[in-house]
């Protein structure tokens, strides 16, 4: 009897002394492997902490994972080409992201604490935005450029604020399966339809899409509506050259890039709009949001602990908007919300173009960030898209 009581307390005290251990050991567990790197179910739970804290509507776990996800995507990528940022400029982005809540960094990392967000989870957030940025200036802004022609045609279409970059392309498409090598054959196609001429030649005797006929031709096409694997493959030429091939579901295409610009807004003292537009993430119970807000400014705290893309507002020529967007707006007074394709959509304000025109400055700027953003955004949807996203 003293045996075997002897081994039951043996038994908890190894339970008692270990519960901890092991408990430790299950929050520290894998919860989703994104390459070769490892999200834990800690840094799940930190980032929806943060997340509920900053007002986050909608699937709060879906989210959080979702942005843990991107932003394991963002640091491989800076690995890859050696993006680093200092502890300075980790601590300033804090302090910025910290007065969007009009509150100094100590004072808003003590009401984290209180919920339970540990510093280092607003430090990981904040960096691996910063490290982002990085990325896209050290990939894209060297080979993104706005030519003067770019610039006059925007101030001559009074599109500075408001045109959408939009390109014309002609495509040679060829499916898989069969005795042909599509993506092959469309690299010997890259190498010989160098022109205009020629790339049309090759799409009418090769290609099995419907402009086939017509060389290939698909006219002027909004960036934005270009696909995400295919948009920065796009932006990367220059006018007059081929992409590499590119391997769709079913098929191998290729795109010449035929000629590109803005597109025409109205003349001076047309109406501009201020609106924004927030992005919510999937399962995201847009009345709810809309229910919350009653002017742009609200929908920072909705979008607050997503990434910066997540919300975009912009001042531009009610005319220069995509159809679909102009549409929603159209009806719209400045405080009122619509939905549109999962997301909301809020106009600010609506009023007569100033009729101070722009400095050409200022026009190279907003069309180098609109490049520059959607650059960024389609490298993220390609850098997912290749990913080895697997959950325990």
């Amino acid at each position: 009897m003293k045996t075997k009581m002897t081994m039951v307390l043996a038994v908890l005290a190894f339970v008692l002394g270990f519960g901890p251990v092991l408990a430790q050991q299950s929050e520290f567990a894998p919860a989703v492997y994104v390459n070769a790197q490892v999200i834990s179910q800690y840094e799940v739970k930190q980032r929806v902490l943060f997340m509920t804290l900053l007002r986050q509507p909608g699937d709060i776990t879906k989210a959080a994972m979702s942005t843990l996800i991107d932003d394991s995507l963002r640091r491989e990528a800076a690995k890859a080409l050696d993006v680093t940022v200092s502890d300075d400029e980790v601590k300033a982005g804090m302090a910025e992201f910290a007065s969007r809540a009009k509150l100094p960094l100590d004072e808003f990392v003590k009401a984290l604490g209180k919920g339970g967000v540990e510093p280092e989870t607003l430090r990981d957030f904040v960096e691996a935005g910063l490290l982002w940025r990085g990325v896209i200036r050290a990939k894209f802004v060297e080979g993104t450029k706005v030519s003067d022609a770019e610039i006059d045609r925007a101030i001559g279409a009074g599109a500075a604020s408001g045109g959408e970059l939009r390109v014309l392309l002609s495509e040679i498409v060829i499916p898989t399966g069969g005795t042909v090598n599509a993506l092959a054959l469309a690299q010997r196609l890259k190498l010989t339809a160098t022109t205009p001429q020629t790339f049309s030649m090759a799409a009418q005797n090769y290609s099995k899409s419907a402009t086939a006929r017509a060389g290939g031709v698909l006219g002027w096409i909004p960036v934005s509506a270009l696909p995400p694997a295919v948009a920065p493959r796009i932006l990367a030429l220059k006018v007059g050259e081929v992409s590499d091939p590119i391997s769709i579901p079913g098929a191998g295409q290729l795109f010449l890039l035929r000629d590109k610009s803005m597109s025409a807004g109205d003349a001076v003292g047309a109406p501009e709009v201020e609106y924004a537009q927030f992005f919510a993430p999937a399962g995201t119970n847009l009345a709810a949001v809309r229910a919350g807000v009653d002017t742009c400014d609200d929908l920072y705290d909705a979008a607050r602990g997503l990434p910066a893309e997540s919300l975009q507002r912009a001042t531009v020529l009610e005319s220069g908007l995509a159809p679909a967007l102009r549409a929603a707006v159209a009806g719209l007074d400045a405080g009122e919300t619509a939905e549109l394709q999962g997301t909301v959509v809020m106009l600010c304000s609506r009023k007569p173009q100033s009729a101070i025109p722009p400095s050409r400055d200022d026009v190279g700027t907003t069309l180098l960030n609109t490049k520059l953003s959607m650059l960024a955004g389609a490298y993220l949807t390609e850098l997912k898209s290749n990913a080895y996203i697997r959950f325990p």
